[in-house]
């Protein structure tokens, strides 16, 4: 085997290539598109410097293969199976670097790998996550803001995330929320309590540390931004908001994460050295290289059979009876040449989109003090699905989220209600909830792993988004009842003539 064994290391890495290379240039896209996760590029090479600083301890120890790591690999391939399946993004990323760690795991052999476990382990912060804190981070921001404003002796009125003082009024958006240097500061501030402690319990108390103090940081900035406008009449505040959020204040946070890291430091011990060792007989790693391999050339083959040809959309759920459809958006051949007057002004006021829906629908209600809206997706297709990023229920520029809750309908599922606000002191209610085929829910991973289980059993459908706006939350409500249980009428005239 000795003048094969590059070749035999290489295999399940080129085998762990073909299944992520999807997610890892998913990744890598993700790092170079979002200011959040511009630390991603930074992660493999630190994890390699302290790798290196181990190189001594790992050439005195048995070259073997270990066996757990791929029993385990099944876990991660289920995963990406499910984030493919499901449009998952986070489950694909994770998935890629779970295996990774699991591979090199088992290349390595165990002896060696806990020798190499904080490099192994580092890598997670390759997985760009974090952003569903967004929301919980603006309020936190505002709640600091607030308790700094009030000690300083400003006057200040709260309405959700807008702060009014006496001069001017302030919105903690997303980019406010601090979660740019946040995820940084976490990533960093385990680098430096790896390297700087030796007891794990204040490696725990550390990182702890390096999570909270950016968030209190980050309410400091808040308040400053907020008292320079209201010190300088509103001339200078969004100045220093691109000055004092910038690089500046993100290296003073580190700073103050290393200096104290360094103030407290333990003494390191110096690297253990261990007597060379033979390598343990009658454990040759063709089998558990050939075992690896397979699995992870099963799991590419299974993904690319769910990628079938997405079947055919040729309209959406019905409407309420009596609606008026004022725009019909449809990415099937001869869509609609021109968009009323009318719906386009709803369209500016609302601003709801799925842009690569199959087709869509907006509509008036009879009355004329609601507005419905539907689209439909294939339930696989190979641009746009139900639930992403690109998709809005509302115009984030112009609307702000008051609060949100759950609305009962008559079909056993719950719709989830929006009470948005704008900068004038406009409400307006929105309910929704989507659909997969007749399965509905208001959760988006619900309704991601419902369609991701439709996906790997071979199943097809639909997917569907249902969406009421109205300034009247009662009539929001009233519309949302009658259109699901309308929607479920139909699904069962279907479901009997099919029988």
């Amino acid at each position: 085997m000795g003048q094969n064994k590059p070749l035999l290391v290489l295999l399940p890495i080129f085998c762990w290539g073909l299944v992520f290379y999807a997610p890892l240039m998913d990744m890598a896209t993700v790092w170079g598109q979002s200011k959040t996760y511009e630390h991603g590029y930074l992660i493999a090479p630190i994890s390699l410097w302290v790798a290196w600083q181990h190189r001594q301890q790992i050439s005195q120890l048995p070259r073997d293969v270990a066996w757990l790591p791929i029993l385990l690999m099944p876990i991660p391939g289920m995963l990406w199976l499910v984030g493919k399946a499901g449009g998952v993004a986070l489950f694909e990323h994770a998935a890629a670097i779970f295996s990774l760690q699991l591979l090199l795991w088992a290349m390595l052999g165990t002896p060696r790998a806990k020798v190499m476990w904080f490099p192994i382990a580092y890598l997670t912060f390759c997985i760009p996550f974090g952003e569903e804190l967004i929301p919980s981070l603006q309020t936190v921001t505002a709640d600091l803001s607030i308790v700094f404003l009030q000690l300083s002796g400003i006057p200040v009125y709260r309405d959700g995330w807008y702060l009014t003082i006496p001069n001017g009024q302030f919105f903690v958006a997303e980019a406010c929320s601090g979660i740019r240097f946040l995820i940084s500061s976490v990533a960093l501030g385990t680098l430096f309590a790896y390297l700087q402690f030796t007891k794990p319990w204040k490696r725990i108390l550390f990182v702890g540390f390096s999570f909270i103090f950016p968030i209190i940081a980050n309410g400091i900035r808040a308040y400053g931004i907020i008292l320079i406008g209201y010190l300088s009449d509103m001339k200078h505040a969004t100045g220093a908001d691109h000055l004092v959020y910038g690089w500046v204040f993100f290296s003073l946070v580190i700073l103050c994460i290393y200096l104290t890291a360094s103030l407290f430091a333990d003494k390191q011990r110096e690297q253990e050295t261990v007597s060379p060792q033979p390598h343990p007989s009658g454990t040759s790693p063709v089998k558990a290289i050939g075992l690896l391999s397979a699995l992870l050339l099963c799991f590419a083959l299974w993904g690319r059979s769910m990628t079938a040809v997405p079947d055919p959309v040729t309209d959406t759920s019905p409407l309420l009876a009596g609606s008026v459809v004022t725009q019909s958006v449809s990415h099937l051949p001869s869509p609609p040449d021109t968009k009323p007057a009318t719906s386009l002004e709803m369209e500016k006021l609302w601003g709801i989109q799925f842009p690569h829906a199959s087709i869509a629908k907006l509509a008036v209600s009879t009355n004329g003090n609601a507005l419905l809206y539907t689209a439909r997706y294939a339930l696989w297709q190979p641009e746009g699905e139900l639930i992403s990023s690109d998709n809005q229920l509302f115009d984030k520029e112009k609307w702000a989220i008051q609060r949100s809750g759950q609305l009962s309908l008559p079909t056993d599922t719950s719709a989830a209600t929006l009470s948005l606000t704008n900068q004038r002191g406009d409400t307006m209610q929105v309910v929704y909830w989507y659909c997969i085929s007749e399965f509905c829910s208001s959760d988006p991973l619900t309704i991601k792993l419902y369609k991701a289980g439709q996906l790997i059993r071979g199943g097809s459908g639909y997917a569907d988004v249902f969406a009421i706006a109205s300034s009247d939350d009662q009539q929001a409500a009233h519309f949302a009842r009658l259109w699901s249980a309308a929607t479920n009428a139909e699904a069962d005239v279907m479901a009997e003539n099919l029988q």
